[in-house]
C-alpha cells in the first residue's frame, strides 16, 4: 500500500524537524500549479482554437533563444522523473509516496502543456491588439515555477534536508536543485523578453498605426476631432430632442452651482452653533437638505440632477448611436468590392460595435465628467477670490493646472 507521506509526517503537520514537510509543500505546490494551468491554460487554448488565426510564417523570425526556451521546458518534466526514479527505486530507503506521484503527473501535464501553449504564441494571432510579449497564463506559470524553487530556502535548518551534503544523496539532490533553480530562473527571465513573440508579426495596418500615434501629440487636431464628434450630439431633425440637449446643459451647469451653495449653507449651519445666544436656523437646514437631495451622496453621482440629465440623455445617446452607425454604413457601402472581399464580416461589424460604443462613452466622459470637472476648478477659482483674495484663488488656480497637467 503506497502512503501518501511519510510515517513520520502528515499533511496535518506542517513545520516539522526546523522546517517545511516536503510532503506539504510539494502537495500545495504542485497542487496549485496543476489547478492554474488546467483551468486557465485550458480556457486559453479553448480561445486559440476557436478565435486564433495563423500568422504568415514569412513573418516569423527565426530565434535560438526561442528554441533554447522549448528546450528547457521539456528538460524540466525530465528532471522531475528523474528525482521520482531516485527517490522512489535507487535510494538508500527509497519508497514511493503519494505526494511525489503527484509531483511527477503534475510536472509531465503542466510543461508540456506549457509549450503547447506556446507554440499557439507563436504561430497563432487572437483577434485583439497584437501584443509584444507572452500571454498571462505563461507568465504567471513561470512566475509559480520559480516562486516553487525558492520557497526550498525556507528549509535550511530543516534536519533531514540535502543542504547539508552529508551523503551522496544530499549531494545529487543538491545537484537537481541547482538545475531546476537555473532553468526556473531562465524560464522566468527568458519569458519576460519573449523571443517566440517579434515585433514582426505586428500586421501592417497597425504598424502603421503605432508609428502615426508615436509622431503625434495626444492634443494634435483635438479641436478637429471634436468639430467631427459634436455634431452627432445635436439632433438637427427632431426640436423635441433638441431641447432636451439643453435642458441637460441647463441641469449640469445648475449642478455646478448647487455644489458651491451645499458648501456654503454647511458653512452657515455650523458657524450658527457659535452664535450667542443659539438659534435653531431650521431655514438654512431645510435648504441644506433640499441642495443636498439635488446634488446627492458624497459624490454628487446620484442627485435628483443627475438621474433626472441622465435619464433625458438616453434618448439623445440613442440619436447619437444611430446616427453613427448610419454614418459607418454609408462609409462601408462606399468602399470598393475588393476591400469587403479582403475582410471577413464578422470582424467589421464587432469593429463597428466597439467603435460606435467608444465613440458614445468618449463624448459622455467629456460632456460629464471632465467639462464638469473643469467648470468646478473655475467656480472654486471666482468664489475664493471673491470669499477671500486673489492669492487664495492663484493657489488654487496653479495646484489644478499643476494636478492635471501631470
Amino acid at each position: 500500500m503506497i502512503h501518501y507521506c511519510p510515517t513520520n509526517t502528515s499533511m496535518d503537520v506542517v513545520w516539522f524537524n526546523h522546517g517545511v514537510s516536503q510532503c506539504f509543500m510539494d502537495t500545495v505546490a504542485m497542487g496549485t500549479i496543476g489547478g492554474f494551468m488546467l483551468i486557465f491554460g485550458t480556457l486559453q487554448l479553448i480561445m486559440y482554437l476557436r478565435h486564433a488565426t495563423e500568422i504568415d510564417t514569412q513573418r516569423i523570425r527565426k530565434s535560438r533563444l526561442y528554441n533554447f526556451q522549448l528546450f528547457l521546458l521539456l528538460l524540466m518534466p525530465l528532471l522531475t522523473a528523474a528525482r521520482f526514479v531516485l527517490e522512489g527505486f535507487i535510494f538508500d530507503g527509497a519508497q514511493v509516496y503519494g505526494f511525489m506521484i503527484l509531483s511527477i503527473v503534475v510536472a509531465l501535464f503542466a510543461y508540456p502543456f506549457s509549450v503547447v501553449l506556446l507554440v499557439k504564441e507563436r504561430y497563432y494571432q487572437l483577434p485583439s491588439v497584437p501584443t509584444r510579449g507572452h500571454g498571462l497564463v505563461l507568465l504567471i506559470f513561470w512566475t509559480l515555477v520559480f516562486i516553487v524553487q525558492n520557497i526550498a530556502f525556507v528549509n535550511l535548518n530543516y534536519h533531514d534536508a540535502w543542504f547539508r551534503l552529508e551523503t551522496l544523496r544530499d549531494k545529487v539532490e543538491f545537484g537537481m536543485f541547482v538545475a531546476r533553480y537555473a532553468i526556473t530562473m531562465l524560464l522566468f527571465v527568458i519569458g519576460l523578453k519573449a523571443p517566440g513573440i517579434t515585433s514582426t508579426q505586428f500586421t501592417e495596418d497597425y504598424q502603421n498605426l503605432v508609428q502615426s500615434q508615436e509622431n503625434q501629440s495626444t492634443f494634435s487636431n483635438a479641436w478637429t476631432k471634436m468639430r467631427t464628434l459634436l455634431p452627432f450630439l445635436w439632433p438637427k431633425k427632431d426640436t423635441f430632442l433638441q431641447f432636451r440637449v439643453v435642458f441637460c446643459f441647463l441641469l449640469l451647469i445648475a449642478g455646478r452651482f448647487i455644489n458651491v451653495y451645499v458648501q456654503i449653507y454647511n458653512k452657515k449651519i455650523v458657524d450658527s452653533l457659535t452664535e450667542k445666544p443659539t438659534v435653531f436656523r431650521w431655514d438654512w437646514i431645510l435648504l441644506y437638505v433640499g441642495f443636498k437631495f439635488l446634488q446627492g451622496g458624497g459624490t454628487g453621482s446620484m442627485g435628483l440632477l443627475n438621474n433626472l440629465r441622465s435619464f433625458l440623455w438616453i434618448r439623445i445617446q440613442q440619436y447619437t448611436t444611430r446616427e453613427i452607425e448610419l454614418e459607418l454604413f454609408r462609409h462601408l457601402h462606399s468602399l470598393s468590392l475588393r476591400w469587403h472581399l479582403n475582410r471577413k464580416t464578422g470582424e467589421v461589424l464587432r469593429v463597428m460595435d466597439r467603435g460606435t460604443d467608444s465613440i458614445n462613452n468618449l463624448l459622455n466622459y467629456i460632456l460629464f465628467s471632465i467639462t464638469p470637472t473643469i467648470v468646478d476648478i473655475l467656480i472654486a477659482v471666482v468664489f475664493f477670490i471673491t470669499a477671500f483674495n486673489w492669492w487664495f484663488g492663484f493657489i488654487v488656480f496653479l495646484t489644478m493646472t499643476l494636478y492635471i497637467g501631470k
